[in-house]
């Protein structure tokens, strides 16, 4: 009976050993994960959108799009912000509703992508597809 909790004891402190190894390098070498964060609200004048990011390059450029909105028929684009000195961007704007439907509103979602222009660093964030729809 010892010779076989010997063959199993072996190899989980070997993995054990390999799994704290990988992440001691990963949070050496790496830095903090770009984040998207997205607030989106009903307005008269349409979806009132707020995007944050952080943990990006200093002094870069950050092309923002989304998918689809509810009713809509092409993905949208929201243009390119810069990054401040300390990796982090803020962009308020305001798009068109894009339908009547309040069940397609609950039931659809958007999915945001800001993608840094010259190292191809991205993130992702998804938001509920209320915001599109028409007061």
């Amino acid at each position: 009976m010892q010779h076989l909790v010997r063959r199993v004891l072996v190899p989980t402190l070997a993995l054990a050993a390999l799994t704290f190894g990988a992440t001691q390098a990963s949070a050496v070498v790496g830095q903090p994960k770009a984040e998207l964060k997205v607030e989106g609200e009903r307005a008269q004048e349409g979806a009132n959108l707020l995007l944050k990011g952080k943990n990006w390059p200093a002094k870069s450029k950050v092309k923002i799009t989304g998918t689809r909105a509810p009713g809509a028929r092409n993905p949208q684009d929201f243009g390119v912000v810069e990054v401040d000195d300390k990796g982090e961007f803020s962009l308020r704007k305001v798009v068109q509703c894009t339908t009547q439907s309040m069940d397609e509103g609950t039931t659809e979602s958007v999915t945001f992508t800001a993608a840094e222009e010259t190292s191809g660093i991205k993130a992702t964030a998804k938001s509920s597809g209320a915001p599109w729809v028409c007061m």
